[in-house]
């Protein structure tokens, strides 16, 4: 029995279960659309505590069959307009990292952001996308 709760013990000082085990629950969403002849897939993942928001990671990839050099100008410029939201480019991929904490209305409105989990996992549902 002491070796039970000894290794118990040892799992929770470490942080071996990982974020779940500090009370994070993450939710991944995802959509494939076919736009003007090219695809573009978006992966969302909400991470969250005790039902409230925490972060929001928002991963476009686009075909490389596109005018990449278009749309990444765009997303440089979108990038200028924000605040509080980071903008990674890398290739034929987009990813935008939300704290819902830090942004502003106009950000929130933007990226129709919600302050509870259930309530942005139902939104996505209702914009089509698939919610793990």
């Amino acid at each position: 029995m002491k070796k039970i709760i000894a290794l118990i013990s040892i799992i929770l000082l470490t942080g071996c279960l990982g974020e779940a085990g500090k009370g994070y629950i993450t939710k991944k969403c995802s959509k494939t659309e076919n736009i003007n002849g090219y695809k573009k897939e978006t992966i969302i993942k909400v991470k969250s505590k005790q039902g409230n928001i925490e972060e929001i990671i928002i991963t476009e990839t686009y075909d490389k069959n596109i005018d990449l050099e278009s749309i990444t100008k765009s997303k440089k410029s979108e990038n200028n307009t924000y605040k509080n939201i980071e903008i990674e480019i890398d290739n034929n991929k987009f990813t935008y990292k939300i704290d819902p904490k830090k942004i502003d209305n106009l950000e929130k409105e933007r990226f129709n952001i919600k302050e509870e989990q259930h309530k942005q996992i139902k939104q996505y549902e209702e914009e089509g996308y698939t919610c793990k």
